[in-house]
């Protein structure tokens, strides 16, 4: 390989890790099953849902805050009724 080989693969590579964006979208809880939850939002219900601990009091009905990076959607916060 030579430099510019090697500078082009690295160039690709740091652009699979460092993709920009997210999105954040507001949903209701389904159920909670130890520290995962099970959400329905935009139409769509999401199953097994990371929770951060914010969300450890988390119940079926309650508003919560959903952010997704990449292929990945964690349950980050709740909203107070």
């Amino acid at each position: 390989m030579n430099a510019n080989a090697i500078a082009d693969a690295g160039e690709q590579l740091a652009a699979l890790f460092s993709r920009p964006g997210g999105s954040v979208g507001l949903g209701t809880v389904r159920s909670v099953s130890g520290v995962t939850a099970t959400v329905a939002i935009s139409g769509a219900t999401l199953s097994g849902l990371p929770m951060t601990t914010a969300c450890s009091a988390a119940k079926a009905g309650d508003r919560c805050i959903v952010e997704t990076i990449g292929p990945q959607a964690i349950v980050t916060g709740l909203i107070a009724k």
